[in-house]
């Protein structure tokens, strides 16, 4: 994977200024490995800093922070121009993008803050060509993802939102994703710290009091208020819960999904679906007895 050659005039100038510094340990393996890259590129071009900086558009204090790894980890806009400014371009380019993002998720950073990156560069999920079997599981997987955000996140506009973002992620990691041991698994992983990451969460649990206001048997009920009290406390219960047993009681009971297409959209064997869906049940009856026991009423003020 060789850049193309720099900008024509841009080579063969005698290099001048300091050396570039070595890459600091802090770097990553992932990150160390396509900065080396860059960097190779870098030497080969024959560019000074100052042509650098003056073709990338970029202050040469940025660049050679990002060229030694130091500071926080560079966000995608600064890198792509560099590699661009280098003679990266096409599939070469989309190649070293895979390779930031997944240094990215090394650097523990939040889904939304890679995809944003990759949004204000223009390389958003509308401007990616999409392979036949990626465009064939969104569209088998996008209705559920949808209906599983909503949950959480309530606001359509949001909801859509965190699906868009978590398919450019897998859009991008596809090869990745193909080449785990379980697509659906990948891509839920994906779809779940995206939605998790906008969700409010109080005492460390995501919080469900709207779309417990949104419920059948509340919309039913006889006694509003006895049903509120009831709702409540059921759904902080099912807040609290391990998240693949909240992701397993979300998809059955609040989306209506079977059990089989809750093993499918999940990636897990069904046996798997069933016992979380056991314990799950088990740990909200336990958490009601307690509330019950001790007179509380969930987040219901009296």
């Amino acid at each position: 994977m060789s850049p193309q050659p720099a900008p024509n005039g841009a080579r063969r100038n005698p290099r001048r200024g300091r050396k570039l510094g070595p890459i600091s340990d802090a770097a990553r393996p992932r990150h160390r490995q396509w900065l080396e890259q860059v960097r190779a590129a870098y030497h080969a071009s024959d560019l000074t800093f100052r042509q650098l900086a003056e073709l990338s558009h970029w202050p040469r204090s940025k660049i050679s922070e990002l060229l030694r790894a130091v500071g926080r980890y560079p966000r995608w806009e600064i890198t792509r121009d560099l590699l661009v400014t280098l003679g990266w371009i096409d599939h070469p380019l989309a190649s070293m993008r895979r390779q930031w993002v997944l240094a990215a998720q090394e650097a523990h950073k939040r889904a939304a803050w890679i995809t944003d990156c990759l949004d204000r560069a223009g390389d958003g999920l509308d401007s990616h060509h999409k392979p036949l079997d990626f465009t064939a599981f969104d569209d088998t997987h996008r209705a559920v993802y949808y209906a599983y955000a909503s949950v959480f996140l309530r606001e359509g506009d949001k909801s859509k939102q965190a699906v868009h973002k978590a398919l450019l992620l897998l859009l991008i990691l596809w090869d990745e994703a193909l080449c785990s041991a379980n697509l659906e698994q990948y891509a839920w992983d994906l779809l779940r710290q995206t939605v998790m990451e906008k969700t409010p969460h109080t005492d460390g649990h995501p919080a469900l009091m709207e779309s417990a206001f949104d419920t059948r048997a509340l919309r039913a009920a006889v006694d509003p208020h006895a049903q509120i009290t009831e709702t409540l406390a059921l759904f902080d219960a099912l807040r609290r819960l391990a998240p693949a047993q909240l992701d397993v009681m979300v998809l059955r009971y609040l989306r209506g999904l079977s059990e089989d297409g809750v093993a499918h959209t999940l990636g897990l064997p069904l046996a798997a679906v069933r016992a979380a869906e056991r314990h799950a049940k088990r740990h909200i009856s336990a958490h009601l007895r307690t509330t019950n026991e001790e007179g509380h009423r969930g987040d219901l003020t009296p």
